[in-house]
């Protein structure tokens, strides 16, 4: 059995599973915390500590930790990108670059490697099976060979591949669904700007209407709890089982919007409206003064409307009019049985919105 603790060093460091690891990680004993990004928080919890780096350079990335001696690296960065997949017809298609995000892993990797580090853990996501790109086979296996290249999670799993072979430390990645937590401007959010959206639209005296697709409506999904997903990670970073493997990281159910919608209108005080169709990042492009009247109303944090709400993401999620759904058998079957609801995660997370006066 491997050494339990160590020092986790975790790059991309101020994403929203990423502030749940270093929280595990830091009550945990035997563990030191390391958190890694380009533009650190100014006020770091206690038992953590951050370093700057650009992670495209390599030198840099050198000299911020040549005195950490990482023994396990989650790297949960991402190179900053423009556009989200998105299917709402007639919209931009982005498409991650492969170059840079390889390029980043490649070296913080780098800037690890010595006798010390034991395990290198990659965060990636259910675009492995193509979800951005339209249907796949589901439920989905972790056996899966992926689609059509590019994708920059084939070339960093190449990289775990190729580079641990040649080193001591082993790898894992988890695959992520849509990740969702407490921690609003952390990246995209599908539950707070589910709020913004519903608050906009009780505003303007509206029903809540969905705002998907006819079959994304009833169509199966899943989510991932951001809390959910840095216990799965740190538990693969130790557990025997977990050593140069690739796991799902959902829920572990799936749910149709056609029975949360209610639930959600119902949590906002509103009436069920329809499904209707439309884009929100252009519907919702001029509502940031009615956002900013919402927020003077209820005396709300001051967070600008794009800070909390992620319509291109929105877009991109509520258009899959296909199942999304990830097999959970292999990380079940490894040791890792921890589950959530989804319906009851989305509610939970609603009203530590609206708790933290974030949304009304």
């Amino acid at each position: 059995m491997k050494k339990q603790g160590g020092t986790l060093l975790v790059a991309g460091a101020t994403g929203v599973a990423a502030q749940s690891l270093m929280d595990i990680a830091r009550q945990a004993p035997g563990w030191n915390v390391v958190g890694l990004s380009r533009n650190p928080p100014a006020k770091a919890p206690s038992g953590v500590r951050y370093v700057a780096a650009d992670m495209l350079d390599a030198e840099g990335c050198r000299k911020a930790l040549a005195d950490v001696q990482a023994t396990h690296l989650v790297y949960a960065a991402r190179a900053k990108h423009k556009l989200y997949t998105t299917m709402v017809p007639g919209a931009k298609v982005g498409i991650e670059n492969v170059e840079p995000n390889s390029d980043m892993l490649r070296n913080v990797v780098g800037a690890c490697e010595s006798p010390s580090l034991r395990h290198v853990h990659v965060v990636q996501g259910s675009k492995w099976y193509g979800m951005h790109i339209g249907p796949f086979p589901t439920p989905a296996l972790e056996s899966s060979p992926g689609h059509m290249w590019p994708n920059f999670y084939f070339d960093q799993h190449k990289f775990l591949l190729e580079a641990s072979a040649s080193n001591e430390w082993t790898w894992s990645t988890s695959r992520a669904g849509a990740i969702n937590g407490r921690n609003v401007g952390r990246g995209p959010n599908l539950m707070s700007t589910i709020g913004a959206y519903a608050a906009i639209c009780r505003h303007l005296g509206l029903p809540l209407d969905f705002p998907g697709k006819p079959g994304a409506f009833t169509s199966l999904m899943e989510l991932t709890d951001a809390d959910h997903l840095a216990n799965a990670i740190f538990w693969m970073c130790s557990a025997p089982a977990a050593q140069n493997q690739a796991f799902n990281v959902v829920n572990g159910d799936y749910f149709r919007w056609s029975a949360v919608w209610p639930r959600l209108a119902a949590h906002f005080g509103m009436q069920m409206g329809c499904v209707r169709y439309f884009s929100l990042v252009q519907w919702m492009a001029d509502k940031g003064p009615v956002w900013d009247e919402i927020v003077r109303q209820k005396k709300l944090q001051l967070r600008a409307l794009d800070e909390v709400a992620s319509w291109g993401f929105a877009d991109f999620l509520l258009g899959c009019d296909f199942d999304v759904m990830s097999s959970t058998t292999k990380i079940r079957q490894a040791g890792f049985h921890p589950v959530v609801d989804t319906q009851d995660m989305m509610l939970s997370q609603l009203s530590h919105y609206r708790e933290k006066k974030i949304l009304p």
